[in-house]
């Protein structure tokens, strides 16, 4: 198998939680669905949350075992232990991550695919929705490798690597263990990881 994507979900409430997180799931699982590029599996975490359980269980029962769904106890802190408990569980030689309130454009894994070559892992802007101008354009977010944000790397499997923070700087704190672990990484220069943690846009159909 090529691809693992691995996708933390809470559905609880909690503070600063983005708007609309259940249409926002759906919207996600479909644009994992309709990859041009089809070498995969997607493993949605259950964070202690019935809700995630019942909105996926029907994916999994039509598109097993291309969905699956995994079910823990409920992590007190943020989601990189919740993250490590899906690259345990994963099959794939590439692992790639999705929150569930960003979705992927249809060629994603395509591009990963094409661009990772020999790369231990590979990273790339994300795009964000701009509800005022209607655009996509590159999310202004910095971190240590320029324009990269929330999830917005793939690596391989065999690094064994795991993410090291359970708070708010665990993005960073992956990338630094990223680039501690393998200097063989290469920017690929049009992902379609688009990062919607913004109100849900009325005019995309779910």
């Amino acid at each position: 198998m090529r691809f693992s994507i691995i996708m933390p979900s809470y559905l609880g409430n909690y503070k600063n939680a983005a708007s609309n997180r259940e249409r926002k799931i759906h919207r996600a699982v479909k644009s994992v669905l309709e990859q041009s590029f089809q070498d995969f599996e997607l493993i949605v975490i259950s964070d202690g949350c019935d809700k995630t359980a019942e909105i996926i269980m029907p994916y999994v029962e039509d598109n097993f075992p291309k969905v699956r769904l995994l079910q823990i106890i409920k992590q007190h802190n943020f989601s990189g232990a919740v993250r490590n408990s899906g690259i345990a569980y994963a099959h794939g030689d590439i692992i790639v991550y999705l929150d569930i309130d960003d979705y992927f454009g249809t060629d994603h894994l395509k591009i990963i695919d094409e661009n990772i070559g020999d790369y231990d892992w590979v990273y790339f802007n994300d795009l964000q929705y701009d509800l005022g101008k209607k655009e996509f354009y590159d999310n202004p977010v910095q971190l240590a490798m320029g324009k990269c944000g929330t999830s917005n790397f793939a690596h391989r499997r065999s690094m064994n690597i795991y993410w090291m923070s359970n708070n708010y700087l665990h993005d960073w704190v992956m990338i630094n263990t990223l680039m501690s672990a393998s200097s063989n990484y290469g920017k690929i220069p049009s992902g379609q990881y688009h990062c919607c943690h913004v109100p849900f846009p009325k005019r995309i159909d779910i």
